[in-house]
């Protein structure tokens, strides 16, 4: 076997382990962030870059959630990647509400755009380069970026919908095409976990704010406001998204179809 073919077969495996390390971090039993700030590690590794950020997307901006290695000051100053000021870039959210963002190129990754006359982006839309001066003179603005000499921008995508941004800054030519894609990968896992994780918070608030309310004792329909009334699963649906099928338990079985239910029992006791 050469040399070559070794140490590629050595590299797959290195990200076969470090990937199942990383899925089984992003499910443990800790709080978002605590997964969040273990991935930023294991990024850090991979990559061998000096800062690293992630953002995720709060339904008004694209805010730092966790960072590593970028000055408090930067992280003050560069919290809010959108601004509500009128302007070119606009995001719109499912609430409407439109945002632009400070800079033209968080904008085209986040939104997936390619730039066909840009070889650093993916089909996937995310971005990279080992030379960042030329490129943001290439998007004609002044990036608050530009103090490094290579930058990468990974989406976090869940259901194929952006829902952050992994931002790697180094002062050296770090990144290749195949690390991107990797990392692309791993974005798509975090994605999941993201979003899974913000879907059962929303559940959670929801269920705490049906403590103690009237429900009536005949047909289990809850009293939300007043004379308005709604099913459970109508209002879990408007509040925490959640949707239901419907099935039936042992009990109501054995009351409603006691035939059916004895022949189930029989069954499974044979």
């Amino acid at each position: 076997m050469s040399k070559a073919l070794a140490s590629e077969l050595l590299k797959k495996l290195d990200r076969e382990i470090r990937t199942k390390k990383i899925l089984s971090d992003l499910h443990n039993d800790g709080s978002l962030k605590d997964s969040m700030t273990i991935v930023m590690k294991h990024f850090i590794e991979i990559t061998n870059c000096e800062a690293i950020g992630i953002r995720l997307n709060n339904g008004e901006d694209f805010s730092y959630y966790t960072c590593e290695g970028l000055s408090p000051i930067y992280v003050v100053k560069e919290q809010a990647l959108c601004s509500l000021n009128p302007g070119e870039r606009i995001f719109a959210f499912e609430d409407t509400q439109g945002f632009i963002t400070k800079c033209l190129l968080c904008s085209d990754v986040i939104k997936g755009k390619v730039e066909n006359n840009l070889p650093c982006f993916t089909t996937q839309g995310s971005f990279w380069t080992n030379d960042l001066p030329y490129t943001t003179s290439q998007y004609k603005q002044s990036c608050f970026y530009s103090g490094f000499k290579s930058l990468a921008l990974i989406r976090i995508v869940s259901n194929d919908e952006c829902v952050g941004l992994i931002q790697l800054f180094s002062n050296q030519e770090k990144f290749t095409l195949d690390m991107i894609l990797y990392l692309e990968m791993i974005g798509s896992y975090i994605g999941t976990a993201v979003s899974k994780s913000l879907k059962y918070a929303k559940m959670k608030q929801a269920f705490d704010s049906l403590k103690m309310i009237p429900v009536c004792s005949h047909c289990k329909k809850v009293n939300v406001d007043d004379e308005e009334w709604e099913s459970i699963e109508d209002l879990l649906f408007q509040r925490a998204g959640s949707e239901f099928t419907h099935t039936i338990c042992p009990d109501c079985m054995e009351y409603l179809y006691p035939e059916i239910s004895a022949k189930i029992r029989k069954k499974y006791k044979a």
